[in-house]
This record gives C-alpha cells, sequence and structure tokens, in this order.
C-alpha cells in the first residue's frame, strides 16, 4: 500500500510539473548573462552547460555544472523581465535550493550580489533533495525582475536552468521573408 500511495505521488507530482511548464512560456535563461558567485563557493564545470540545452534526458554529452559544497549562480537581464519561474534539471548530487528574484540588485566587484532595502520581489525555495530530476520554483503571478540569484547551500549538480517566461515581447520582431526582400515591415 505505501509503494502505491508513494507512486501516486510521484505520477501526480510529474503531471502537475507538466502542466506548470505548459502553461508558462519560453526558456529565457540564454538572454541572461550568467555568473556564479566568486570567493569560497569553488565549483567545476562552465556555465555554458547550464544553458546548452543538453541532459542525461536528451543526449548521453550532457555536462554538469557542480558545486563540491555551496554556491550561487545570478542571472541578469539588461530591462527588467516578467518570469514564472526557474527549472533545474539536477544529478545525482541534489540539494537544497533557493532562488530570489531582486528588481535593482547589482553583481558587486567582490563576485557577491549587492542590494538595496526592498530589492527582493520574490523568492521560493525547494528542501526536496530528489536527485536525477527537474525541480521546478515558481515565482508568484506578476513577478518581474532583472536579476535572479539561484542559491544551494549544499552541494549540487545542474545539467540545466531554464528561467521561464509566458512574456510575449522579444527583442527580435518577427517579419515574413516577402518584408525582408521587400525592405519593409
Amino acid at each position: 500500500m505505501k509503494r502505491l500511495t508513494m507512486g501516486t505521488g510521484i505520477v501526480v507530482g510529474l503531471l502537475l510539473s507538466a502542466a506548470w511548464i505548459h502553461a508558462v512560456g519560453s526558456n529565457i535563461a540564454v538572454d541572461a548573462v550568467t555568473r556564479a558567485t566568486l570567493g569560497y563557493n569553488r565549483f567545476d564545470g562552465s556555465l555554458e552547460f547550464l544553458t546548452d540545452g543538453l541532459t542525461p534526458d536528451n543526449s548521453d554529452e550532457a555536462k554538469v555544472f557542480a558545486w563540491p559544497s555551496k554556491g550561487n549562480l545570478v542571472f541578469t537581464f539588461a530591462t527588467p523581465r516578467a518570469i514564472d519561474g526557474v527549472r533545474l534539471r539536477v544529478g545525482a548530487d541534489a540539494g537544497s535550493y533557493a532562488v530570489l528574484a531582486y528588481l535593482g540588485a547589482t553583481y558587486g566587484e567582490t563576485g557577491q550580489t549587492e542590494t538595496m532595502a526592498d530589492a527582493l520581489v520574490a523568492d521560493v525555495y525547494d528542501f526536496d533533495y530528489v536527485p536525477d530530476t527537474w525541480v521546478d520554483l515558481p515565482f508568484p503571478p506578476g513577478t518581474v525582475t532583472d536579476y535572479i540569484e539561484l542559491v544551494t547551500e549544499s552541494g549540487a549538480e545542474f545539467y540545466e536552468v531554464e528561467i521561464l517566461s509566458s512574456e510575449s515581447s522579444t527583442d527580435v520582431m518577427a517579419i515574413s521573408w516577402g518584408q525582408v526582400k521587400n525592405g519593409t515591415r
């Protein structure tokens, strides 16, 4: 009976996660400037691994970004963006995660986040320590931010970080091939 209840819980959790991801929009992590905080937070791997689209779910070539202890990642945007949440593909070394959204925070010369009063606009946490899965961290509706900080206070392995936005605006206007040839919009 216990296995049936656990199995049902896992299936329901996966279905809810899939519904949430489908309901939100596109991954805009590639639009952000990504940095790992410096200092005592040593890491293995490359930041490029986090947005290359490769995970153990879809490729044998997936590479991991790992912290042996704790660490922070920051994602900054040139202008504030409406963000629905963050999604992580974690590896065998799962941790606890916090995602903090700020408006007007900066990445300081010391390699740490610097904030002003009232800069925090949203925060979400995950303490499940579930390995080899996707972890969804949804923000409250209407969250607008230009600076996202992902924090882990334990060792962690990441294959992918997605920053999800259902915002419809984009920096690139879609036009037809006919409009390109005519030089019109």
